[in-house]
């Protein structure tokens, strides 16, 4: 929405809209603060731990495990706003306790893996028909209500722990990481920093990342019809600012992920004119 305000006081103008405006001594201040923009950037990493027996997966279950571990990062969401964000603390992880000896380890008879991994194919099918014994009443006639529901949920944690020792597990994190840009007008694009997709956010001058960009585009300044241009015998004039509406773009490689409007008289253009009437 484009604005048009004749303004002759000699009081700083808040302009916060594109358009028209009277200039009048000091009335429009060009020297303000720099225009602050805050970035926002969400990225989750996963992880995946091949089971102890994922190579037998194919024997014993006939469905084929993965074998390699991996950790996949991505940059899920990017927010842009204006003002100045807090610093938010990073989050600190720790590692789950793994038993020394395996859960799944019942007797102290020595085994092969492989003979391992049998008996932990057996334990899950045994698993599953303990459960359906269970729902069809074929065994536990003393089993019923609350403590149903609290056994069939402790055979679904067994046989979950005895499938991951084939099929892995993975676990899931979010970080949140907050930046604050410095708009000016000397500088259209600022690199935020940079993402990795096997390390994550690294800083602006780590090339093993591509950057993270704050774009800013004006649209060109527009012509007022309003505004007469001086002739020859003309000896009183005004000065006019028209500022331009402006755009915040964040973009990750050509993805856009979030935009602004703003408008600030320091991307303005002084035009002198014949002094329009007051409205």
């Amino acid at each position: 929405m484009t604005l048009v305000g004749i303004v002759a006081t000699g009081v700083s103008q808040n302009i916060t809209k594109a358009g028209l405006y009277y200039q009048k001594g000091e009335a429009i201040n060009l020297e303000q603060e720099p225009i602050m923009a805050n970035v926002t950037l969400r990225v989750t990493t996963e992880h995946f731990t091949p089971g102890v027996y994922a190579r037998y997966a194919q024997k014993y279950l006939g469905k084929r495990a993965t074998l390699s571990e991996y950790t996949s990062i991505e940059l899920i969401d990017g927010r842009l706003a204006l003002g100045i964000a807090e610093r938010i603390a990073p989050k600190v992880e720790s590692e789950p306790y793994v038993l020394p000896l395996p859960q799944n380890r019942t007797s102290a008879t020595v085994q092969t893996t492989e003979e391992q991994a049998a008996a932990t194919a057996e334990m899950i099918f045994s698993l599953r028909k303990h459960r359906l014994d269970l729902i069809t009443g074929e065994a536990g006639e003393n089993v019923f209500g609350g403590g149903l529901k609290a056994a069939l949920e402790e055979i679904a944690r067994l046989e979950k722990e005895c499938l991951d020792m084939f099929y892995g597990s993975k676990s899931f994190s979010e970080e949140i990481f907050k930046f604050n840009v410095a708009i000016t007008p000397d500088k259209n694009e600022y690199v935020v920093c940079r993402f990795s997709d096997k390390v994550g956010i690294v800083g602006v001058d780590d090339l093993s990342g591509k950057p993270v960009v704050v774009k800013v585009e004006h649209e060109p300044h527009k012509k007022y019809s309003e505004l007469q241009p001086l002739g020859p015998k003309d000896k009183v004039s005004a000065e006019y600012l028209i500022v331009p509406q402006s755009k915040c773009l964040l973009v990750a490689e050509a993805t856009l992920l979030d935009s602004f409007n703003f408008a600030s008289p320091r991307y303005g253009k002084t035009v002198t004119a014949l002094p329009l009437k007051k409205r």
